[in-house]
């Protein structure tokens, strides 16, 4: 993630800036302060974090592992994740 104005935010030196990882801070107020036991007027920083299970992770992994050999030709499945030949 990136604070909007960071200098790596356009000089990421693997592009891995996405608009979507750019974000805002914004101060706590008082109601926010009490209720979190911080110091009110201290950064915040809002976002939504997605999270995956393994068995997700592992699906969206190999679907793009096999589209990726599919579009070099090449003849492979994946037998515990790993690209092997298709000899059947």
């Amino acid at each position: 993630m990136y604070i909007r104005g960071d200098p790596y935010e356009t000089s990421d030196a693997v592009f891995g800036v996405k608009k979507s990882l750019i974000v805002d801070l914004e101060k706590v107020d008082k109601e926010t302060a009490e209720r979190y036991g911080v110091m009110e007027g201290i950064w915040l920083l809002k976002h939504d974090f997605v999270l995956t299970t393994e068995k997700e992770t592992e699906e969206l992994r190999d679907k793009l592992a096999t589209e990726a050999l599919q579009k070099l030709g090449l003849n492979l499945k994946l037998v515990d994740h790993l690209p092997v030949p298709d000899l059947d």
